[in-house]
Protein backbone atom coordinates (compact mmCIF):
# COMPACT_ATOMS: atom_id res chain seq x y z
CA UNK A 1 0.00 0.00 0.00
CA UNK A 2 1.22 3.50 -0.59
CA UNK A 3 1.58 6.38 1.80
CA UNK A 4 -1.35 9.15 1.33
CA UNK A 5 -0.12 12.14 0.14
CA UNK A 6 -0.94 15.24 2.02
CA UNK A 7 -2.99 17.76 0.50
CA UNK A 8 -1.24 21.31 -0.23
CA UNK A 9 -4.03 24.34 -0.17
CA UNK A 10 -2.03 27.51 -2.02
CA UNK A 11 -3.75 30.77 -1.07
CA UNK A 12 -6.78 30.17 -0.56
CA UNK A 13 -7.17 32.43 3.34
CA UNK A 14 -7.33 35.67 1.55
CA UNK A 15 -9.24 38.85 1.21
CA UNK A 16 -8.36 39.20 -2.58
CA UNK A 17 -7.96 42.86 -2.34
CA UNK A 18 -5.41 43.05 -4.68
CA UNK A 19 -5.19 43.33 -8.57
CA UNK A 20 -7.08 40.40 -10.04
CA UNK A 21 -8.18 39.69 -6.80
CA UNK A 22 -12.09 39.88 -7.59
CA UNK A 23 -12.40 37.18 -10.52
CA UNK A 24 -9.75 35.05 -8.43
CA UNK A 25 -12.14 35.80 -5.62
CA UNK A 26 -14.95 34.22 -7.32
CA UNK A 27 -13.16 31.76 -8.44
CA UNK A 28 -11.72 30.37 -5.24
CA UNK A 29 -15.38 30.52 -3.88
CA UNK A 30 -16.22 28.15 -6.31
CA UNK A 31 -13.52 25.67 -5.73
CA UNK A 32 -13.86 25.64 -2.18
CA UNK A 33 -16.57 23.28 -1.85
CA UNK A 34 -15.13 20.55 -3.87
CA UNK A 35 -11.39 21.76 -2.25
CA UNK A 36 -13.31 21.06 1.34
CA UNK A 37 -14.62 17.54 0.14
CA UNK A 38 -10.99 16.60 -0.95
CA UNK A 39 -9.86 17.41 1.91
CA UNK A 40 -12.03 15.35 3.94
CA UNK A 41 -11.29 12.49 1.59
CA UNK A 42 -7.54 12.91 2.48
CA UNK A 43 -8.03 13.02 6.78
CA UNK A 44 -10.33 9.97 6.37
CA UNK A 45 -7.26 8.29 4.53
CA UNK A 46 -4.58 9.53 7.20
CA UNK A 47 -3.24 12.09 4.98
CA UNK A 48 -2.13 15.38 6.28
CA UNK A 49 -3.78 19.07 5.30
CA UNK A 50 -0.95 21.88 4.60
CA UNK A 51 -2.24 25.47 3.73
CA UNK A 52 0.51 27.52 2.52
CA UNK A 53 -0.65 31.39 2.05
CA UNK A 54 1.13 33.90 1.32
CA UNK A 55 2.17 36.68 4.27
CA UNK A 56 0.32 39.90 2.50
CA UNK A 57 3.83 41.76 3.60
CA UNK A 58 3.16 42.04 6.98
CA UNK A 59 5.85 40.41 8.45
CA UNK A 60 4.53 40.46 12.01
CA UNK A 61 1.95 38.66 10.95
CA UNK A 62 0.42 35.15 11.77
CA UNK A 63 -1.81 32.79 10.10
CA UNK A 64 -4.53 33.37 12.66
CA UNK A 65 -4.12 37.16 11.29
CA UNK A 66 -5.28 36.26 8.03
CA UNK A 67 -8.03 34.01 9.00
CA UNK A 68 -9.68 36.91 10.60
CA UNK A 69 -9.05 39.54 7.41
CA UNK A 70 -10.28 37.31 5.36
CA UNK A 71 -13.33 36.10 7.64
CA UNK A 72 -14.18 39.92 7.63
CA UNK A 73 -14.24 40.10 3.73
CA UNK A 74 -15.84 39.08 0.59
CA UNK A 75 -13.95 36.18 0.89
CA UNK A 76 -15.58 34.95 4.15
CA UNK A 77 -17.66 31.97 2.20
CA UNK A 78 -13.89 30.34 1.34
CA UNK A 79 -13.78 29.99 5.04
CA UNK A 80 -17.63 28.19 5.92
CA UNK A 81 -15.94 25.30 3.60
CA UNK A 82 -11.78 25.70 4.43
CA UNK A 83 -11.21 27.29 7.85
CA UNK A 84 -7.99 25.70 8.54
CA UNK A 85 -7.99 22.99 11.74
CA UNK A 86 -6.32 22.70 15.09
CA UNK A 87 -3.88 19.65 13.54
CA UNK A 88 -3.98 20.93 10.42
CA UNK A 89 -0.16 23.03 9.62
CA UNK A 90 0.02 26.33 8.64
CA UNK A 91 3.21 28.07 6.73
CA UNK A 92 3.40 31.94 5.72
CA UNK A 93 5.38 32.43 2.36
CA UNK A 94 6.42 35.23 0.85
CA UNK A 95 6.54 34.65 -2.84
CA UNK A 96 4.97 32.47 -5.08
CA UNK A 97 6.64 28.77 -4.41
CA UNK A 98 4.57 27.54 -0.91
CA UNK A 99 8.26 26.02 -0.66
CA UNK A 100 10.56 29.29 -1.12
CA UNK A 101 11.80 30.19 2.26
CA UNK A 102 9.65 28.85 4.60
CA UNK A 103 9.86 25.59 6.41
CA UNK A 104 7.34 23.32 4.09
CA UNK A 105 10.09 21.46 3.23
CA UNK A 106 11.01 20.44 6.55
CA UNK A 107 7.78 19.26 7.40
CA UNK A 108 7.13 17.44 4.88
CA UNK A 109 10.58 16.09 5.91
CA UNK A 110 9.49 15.11 9.52
CA UNK A 111 6.76 13.25 8.17
CA UNK A 112 7.81 11.35 5.72
CA UNK A 113 5.27 13.05 2.93
CA UNK A 114 6.65 12.45 -0.53
CA UNK A 115 3.34 12.90 -2.16
CA UNK A 116 1.39 15.92 -2.47
CA UNK A 117 -1.97 16.73 -4.01
CA UNK A 118 -1.87 20.44 -4.89
CA UNK A 119 -4.76 22.93 -5.09
CA UNK A 120 -5.73 26.55 -4.48
CA UNK A 121 -4.77 29.06 -6.61
CA UNK A 122 -3.41 30.36 -8.94
CA UNK A 123 -2.80 28.29 -11.47
CA UNK A 124 -0.37 29.59 -13.29
CA UNK A 125 1.86 31.39 -10.12
CA UNK A 126 1.36 29.88 -7.33
CA UNK A 127 0.38 26.20 -8.09
CA UNK A 128 2.97 26.35 -11.04
CA UNK A 129 5.79 27.60 -9.07
CA UNK A 130 5.68 25.26 -5.69
CA UNK A 131 5.14 21.97 -7.95
CA UNK A 132 8.48 23.05 -9.67
CA UNK A 133 9.86 23.74 -6.39
CA UNK A 134 8.52 20.20 -5.25
CA UNK A 135 10.20 18.78 -8.34
CA UNK A 136 13.16 19.87 -7.75
CA UNK A 137 13.04 18.23 -4.23
CA UNK A 138 11.62 14.96 -5.57
CA UNK A 139 8.37 15.32 -4.21
CA UNK A 140 5.61 14.13 -6.49
CA UNK A 141 3.37 16.10 -7.26
CA UNK A 142 -0.83 15.60 -8.53
CA UNK A 143 -2.32 19.02 -9.42
CA UNK A 144 -6.16 18.86 -8.40
CA UNK A 145 -7.56 20.43 -11.76
CA UNK A 146 -11.06 21.25 -10.61
CA UNK A 147 -9.44 22.48 -7.24
CA UNK A 148 -7.39 25.22 -8.82
CA UNK A 149 -8.36 28.55 -9.65
CA UNK A 150 -6.96 31.39 -11.47
CA UNK A 151 -8.46 35.08 -11.90
CA UNK A 152 -9.74 34.11 -15.57
CA UNK A 153 -10.54 30.83 -17.28
CA UNK A 154 -7.89 31.58 -19.90
CA UNK A 155 -5.17 32.19 -17.03
CA UNK A 156 -6.34 28.80 -15.65
CA UNK A 157 -6.16 26.71 -18.55
CA UNK A 158 -2.99 28.32 -19.83
CA UNK A 159 -1.70 27.36 -16.15
CA UNK A 160 -2.56 23.83 -16.34
CA UNK A 161 -1.56 23.47 -19.73
CA UNK A 162 2.21 24.48 -18.95
CA UNK A 163 1.98 21.72 -15.96
CA UNK A 164 1.09 19.33 -18.06
CA UNK A 165 3.33 20.43 -20.67
CA UNK A 166 6.03 19.76 -17.95
CA UNK A 167 4.63 16.48 -17.20
CA UNK A 168 2.93 17.00 -14.05
CA UNK A 169 0.46 14.70 -12.76
CA UNK A 170 -3.53 16.63 -13.19
CA UNK A 171 -6.53 14.81 -11.99
CA UNK A 172 -9.75 15.33 -11.12
CA UNK A 173 -10.73 16.09 -7.47
CA UNK A 174 -12.98 12.46 -7.98
CA UNK A 175 -9.29 10.39 -8.95
CA UNK A 176 -6.79 12.61 -7.66
CA UNK A 177 -6.10 9.85 -4.62
CA UNK A 178 -5.40 7.41 -7.19
CA UNK A 179 -3.14 9.54 -9.16
CA UNK A 180 -0.02 8.32 -7.74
Amino acid sequence: MTATPALLILDMISTFDFPRGEPLRRAAIDIAPRLARLKRRVRERGGACIYANDNTGAWRSEFSSLVTLARASRAAPILDHLEPQPDDCLVLKPRHSAFHQTALHFILESRNIRRLLLAGVSAEACVLATALDARMLEIDVVVVSDCVASSSARRRSDGLAVLRHCDFAVARASTALDAF
